[in-house]
């Protein structure tokens, strides 16, 4: 047996061996320095964060959209479809026409709404680029739901 060591005694029982046991304190040593090396290394990963979130009022928010003179309003549809200040774009001109439009504008502010099927990955792509284009300020809202009636009388 590894660790542990039996030995005679012959001023102690007669015939019976005694086990001492010691504790090997250098694979515990390393498997301990080892989980420090890995915290020390991933601790900064974690800690990374590449967008700010915070969650203003509503009142806030409409308050921020009418004091901005342009205002870049980003909606995603469950069929893929961008619309940019309620225009189809296309996802290759988005880019584009975020950057003019965010260029012309004293806040760089740019809301960002999608229909709640949505992938999530679609919706932080676009804040990415949105980000990547000069936007100062994100911020996402949630579109009211248009109920069948309304949409009747609207049209």
């Amino acid at each position: 047996m590894h660790g542990t060591k039996f030995s005679m005694n012959n001023h102690s029982q007669k015939g019976k061996m005694r086990g001492v046991t010691e504790i090997n304190l250098t694979s515990l040593m390393d498997v301990s320095l080892t989980l420090v090396i890995i915290f020390m290394v991933s601790f900064p990963l974690v800690m990374q964060s590449g967008i700010k979130v915070s969650t203003p009022s509503m009142q806030k928010a409409i308050s921020q959209q009418e004091e901005t003179e342009l205002k870049a309003e980003i909606y995603l549809k469950e069929d893929g479809i961008i619309e940019l200040n309620d225009q189809p774009i296309s996802p290759a001109a988005l880019s584009d026409s975020l950057k003019i439009l965010l260029a012309a504008t004293k806040k760089k502010l740019v809301v960002i709404s999608a229909d709640p099927n949505v992938i999530h990955d679609r919706v932080v792509a676009v804040l990415d680029e949105a980000k990547q284009c000069g936007a100062e300020q994100l911020s996402i809202i949630k579109r009211k739901v248009e109920t069948r009636s309304a949409h009747e009388r609207s049209n």
